[in-house]
Parts: C-alpha cells; sequence; structure tokens
C-alpha cells in the first residue's frame, strides 16, 4: 500500500509545483505614449495603469537626476512584453522588464553621438521602430537590427 501512497503523493506535488502558462500573448501596445515629467520626476500613463520615477533614467543619461525638469519620454512596449524608452535629446534607447514592481534594465541601445532630437516609436512587430529626423531604425530587446547589439 505505500509503495502507491508515495508515487501519488510525489506526482500531486508536481503538478502543483507547474507553473500555468498562457500563450500565446502579445503585450504590444499599438502606439507610443508620450508621458510628461512632473516636477517629483514622476510619469503616469492611465490607459495602461502605469507609473514610475524617471530620476534614475535621467541621471543615467544626463548625469544630472534632475535633469527631467520640464521634459517628457517616449515609451512603448513590444510584444515580448519589453518597455523602449528614450526622450529628446537622449543618445540612447532604453528596454526594460518589469519585475516585482520595478523597471530593471535589460539594455541600453546607443543611437546617436549627438543625441535624438525629435524620437518617434511605432509597432512594426516584430520590431520596434524608432524615427528621428526621417532616418527609421529597427530595433530589438537585444539592440539595432542588422546593427551594433
Amino acid at each position: 500500500m505505500l509503495k502507491i501512497i508515495v508515487p501519488v503523493i510525489l506526482l500531486s506535488a508536481l503538478a502543483a509545483c507547474s507553473m500555468l502558462t498562457l500563450h500565446p500573448a502579445n503585450f504590444a501596445w499599438p502606439i507610443e505614449s508620450v508621458l510628461p515629467v512632473n516636477g517629483d520626476g514622476i510619469v503616469m500613463e492611465d490607459r495602461y495603469s502605469i507609473e514610475f520615477n524617471t530620476a534614475g533614467l535621467f541621471f543615467e543619461e544626463f548625469q544630472d537626476s534632475s535633469s527631467y525638469s520640464g521634459n517628457s519620454i517616449r515609451m512603448i512596449r513590444d510584444n515580448g512584453g519589453y518597455y523602449y524608452i528614450t526622450g529628446s535629446n537622449f543618445k540612447n534607447v532604453y528596454v526594460f522588464r518589469a519585475d516585482e514592481g520595478a523597471f530593471v534594465l535589460h539594455n541600453k541601445i546607443f543611437i546617436s553621438e549627438f543625441g535624438i532630437e525629435e524620437p518617434v516609436f511605432n509597432q512594426r512587430a516584430p520590431y520596434i521602430e524608432l524615427i528621428d529626423s526621417g532616418k527609421k531604425i529597427k530595433l530589438t530587446n537585444s539592440g539595432i537590427d542588422g546593427g551594433n547589439k
């Protein structure tokens, strides 16, 4: 009898530990969001119920955590759930993933030594398209498609 009970208990425990996976899932946002940064460095997007502090982002980009004042960021989400963030005069596009109440930097993609003048993101699955001054760049969470990673 004990030989039958042990395997049943083990199978029940393994079934309880397996992770429920719902797929396919598409996390993409159809268009970018332009988010003004408030006086405390916070951006909020009611449509997607998102709010986060940008001070660390602006410090990483400009070595000045208060440089967010009066600025906006541009943000879009790809099919895989990665968030792409940049802004005017940024030299980089930052790719984040969500993790337990925080954004964790996944990749920092260098775009221009002189800064991006007027960035615009578009959803062009499987890419995120970055447009600046008529120049189009295809991005993935790994880097520039066909370019530097």
